[in-house]
Formats: C-alpha cells, sequence, structure tokens
C-alpha cells in the first residue's frame, strides 16, 4: 500500500469517526459503524490507530490541540506590552477559536458544532494523553488572566465561573438543534459572530454581575 493510500484511509476512517460521534456520541458510535460507513475494514483501524479508544483520541486531538493553541495565541496578543486584558476580552479569546476552527474543518458547520460539543462534554473516557499538556497550560493561563481582571473574586469561585462558562458552549454547541425544534424556528437561526456574541454576553454578566457570595 503506497502512502498516499495509507492516508486516504486514515483520512476516510477520521472523517466517518467525526461525523458519527458528532451525530451520536462517543458511548453510542461502535467499531463497526465507522468501519461501515469509512468502507474499511477493522484490521485498518488497528494499523492505523490501534483500537477505537487510540481512534477517538485521535479525533479529539485533531481539533483540541489547535484550538488551546489559538486560544493562548488570542490571550497573548492581549496581554502584549504588560496590558491586563478585561473579561470580555478573556471570554472572546476563550470562545472565538472554535469559530476560526470551524472553517477549517470538512464538516458542515452544525456538524463541526455538535462534535466540539461531544468532545468536550461526553463521558467516554479520560482526555487523550496528549491533550493534557496544552490543555493544562491554557486552564492555566486563562485562570489567572481572569484573576488579575477580577482580583476581588475568590480563586474557587473564579474557576467554579470558568467551567460554568465552558458549559454554556458545550451546551450549545450541542444542542442548538433542539432549541430550535421546541420553539418551532422562533429562537432565529443566529449566525456564528452572533452566537459568540450572546454566549459572550451571558458569561461576562455570570463573571461581573454575580460579585463574590
Amino acid at each position: 500500500m503506497s502512502s498516499s493510500q495509507k492516508s486516504s484511509t486514515k483520512e476516510k476512517i477520521l472523517i466517518a469517526a467525526e461525523h458519527l460521534l458528532a451525530e451520536h456520541g462517543f458511548e453510542a458510535v461502535s467499531l463497526r459503524d465507522i468501519t461501515n460507513t469509512a468502507e474499511v475494514n477493522v484490521a485498518a483501524v488497528n494499523y492505523h490507530f490501534g483500537s477505537k479508544e487510540k481512534l477517538f483520541d485521535a479525533v479529539q486531538c485533531r481539533y483540541i490541540n489547535p484550538i488551546n493553541e489559538h486560544r493562548l495565541e488570542l490571550l497573548g496578543d492581549i496581554a502584549e506590552g504588560g496590558k491586563t486584558a478585561d473579561v470580555r476580552e478573556i471570554l472572546d479569546a476563550f470562545m472565538r477559536p472554535f469559530l476560526s476552527m470551524v472553517t477549517q474543518s470538512e464538516l458542515k458547520e452544525q456538524m463541526f458544532f455538535k462534535l466540539m460539543g461531544r468532545c468536550i462534554s461526553d463521558k467516554h473516557g479520560d482526555l487523550p494523553e496528549e491533550a493534557l499538556p496544552l490543555l493544562e497550560k491554557m486552564a492555566q493561563a486563562f485562570t489567572e488572566a481572569m484573576a488579575k481582571a477580577l482580583p476581588e473574586l475568590p480563586i474557587d469561585q473564579l474557576m467554579w465561573r470558568l467551567h460554568y462558562t465552558f458549559g454554556v458552549m458545550a451546551h450549545t454547541l450541542i444542542h442548538a438543534d433542539t432549541l430550535r425544534k421546541l420553539t418551532n424556528g422562533v429562537c432565529g437561526e443566529p449566525d456564528m459572530e452572533t452566537q459568540l456574541k450572546w454566549m459572550i454576553d451571558f458569561c461576562h454578566a455570570g463573571f461581573i454581575n454575580g460579585k463574590s457570595v
């Protein structure tokens, strides 16, 4: 098998896994589902990834690592010259990379958002080892930035509010279609930039209006 064929087979498996995981979640997707969709045999998955779990890890790292790199880059840009970032800037740097990544993905917009929501919320196991160092670096950088922006907020409450922010984003990514169905479309079809602004508005209020209690 040539290197181009190997690359093509590996890519077919990744794309099939991404679509299935986005639509159904990690727990519901079997290896047979993936191989049938990709039109490859189980041996191809084992050859390229080692196991279904390692394949799932590869799907996550394919997006999570670049997103966290972009988050750190944006946060660093804000802090150039010793400037203290404000809460809105920090939230924008945290959320915007998801929007940037969708333009680089072969998935359609809604499918991509569902996949990202699954990656950050589904309880399918531990996070990939390859993603942890950068994830920890990102979490520390954003915690420190938010602590500087809100020095009066106790660190434990600050961490939980960052965690809630993470949840707002995950829920929005996965369940936007549910809201449209429940409201018969009354909620509208806001574009990505509008969704980003509204999420930042909501989370910003949680940091600013919900002072230490």
